[in-house]
């Protein structure tokens, strides 16, 4: 009974042995690349006019942030965020937020905006004052990773 286990056992670990790396070479091989083709470029639609710039608006990272109007809805204001760094942070949220957040907690009133992405124009919900807080969030650390303070858009 012995000699059985062990045959059986050296079978199931020269299985083991051939098919656990190519399944690590067939995932790592499926893995989206960390930059995006697009990532460059922002989908600002062609209609769009900036309102501000800034390279310097985000307190602990380098961002550069672009706010702008189409021209056909000019109430709403987008946000395209383009890092000049990879942000090294899991699932990243970009959150509208009329308080600044205190510490690692966001605003009650935080609105969410959409998950982070470099180049993607997000429709930020302005408030009456039309000023306010852009916040990047990690959901998987469950703490405020950047803010940005919003002056009051025209």
């Amino acid at each position: 009974m012995i000699e059985s286990l062990r045959v059986a056992h050296r079978r199931a670990f020269v299985m083991l042995a051939l098919v656990l790396p190519a399944i690590l070479l067939i995932g790592l091989g499926s893995r989206r690349s960390r930059t995006d083709a697009g990532a460059r470029t922002a989908d600002i639609p062609a209609t769009a006019n900036a309102v501000r710039e800034s390279g310097n608006l985000w307190q602990s990272h380098t961002i550069h942030t672009t706010l702008c109007r189409r021209s056909d809805r000019s109430q709403e204001i987008n946000v395209v965020l383009q890092s000049a760094e990879g942000l090294n942070e899991p699932d990243l949220l970009l959150y509208w937020a009329a308080n600044a957040p205190e510490g690692n907690v966001l605003p009650e009133e935080a609105r969410l905006v959409g998950a982070f992405k470099t180049g993607k124009a997000f429709l930020i919900p302005l408030n009456e004052k039309r000023s306010g807080y852009l916040v990047l969030f990690s959901s998987a650390h469950k703490s405020v990773f950047d803010t940005a303070r919003v002056e009051k858009l025209p």
